[in-house]
């Protein structure tokens, strides 16, 4: 399994004017025990199934692997059902890093996550001025989460 390290933060402000080249995500997640995520991905034409373990801080191992399309959308319709996002993702380099812009769909539409994976997890990151708040270790703002209860109900559960 790789080493995964990302820090995930809100979005603050429009960014809009950094959207470019667009990747639209449809993934949802298999029923498990709680311990590891598995997610079944379609994006760029292309179909994954990812194992990944429970976070320590901004860490975490994964692997992935192919899947057909086909195989994909049959565990997404029948496996997955009810654990489905979908979002856009852009990708914006600043600062010498890679970030990753999540633009959220459906039930989680108007939130918007940017995350950037890193070398180690003492890593300087400067922040561009539209990062807002840290999520990194939110669970509910964890994908997987955002799947089960999305963004659409979490002002009528308060």
């Amino acid at each position: 399994m790789a080493l995964e390290i990302e820090r995930r933060f809100l979005v603050r402000k429009d960014i809009r004017h950094l959207y470019r080249d667009g990747v639209r995500i449809l993934q949802g997640y298999l029923p498990n025990d709680g311990s590891d995520t598995v997610r079944v991905r379609i994006a760029a034409g292309r179909a994954t199934l990812t194992i990944k373990t429970r976070k320590q801080g901004a860490s975490r191992e994964e692997v992935e692997h192919p899947l057909s399309i086909d195989v994909a959308q049959t565990l997404l319709r029948h496996v997955c059902a009810g654990r489905v996002i979908e979002k856009t993702r852009y990708r914006h380099c600043q600062d010498g890093l890679c970030w990753e812009i999540d633009v959220f769909h459906g039930a989680n539409a108007g939130l918007v996550i940017a995350e950037v994976e890193l070398d180690d997890p003492d890593q300087t990151v400067p922040l561009p001025d539209w990062i807002g708040a840290e999520v990194t270790t939110l669970r509910a703002y964890g994908n997987s989460a955002l799947s089960r209860a999305p963004i659409r109900g979490w002002s009528a559960a308060a």
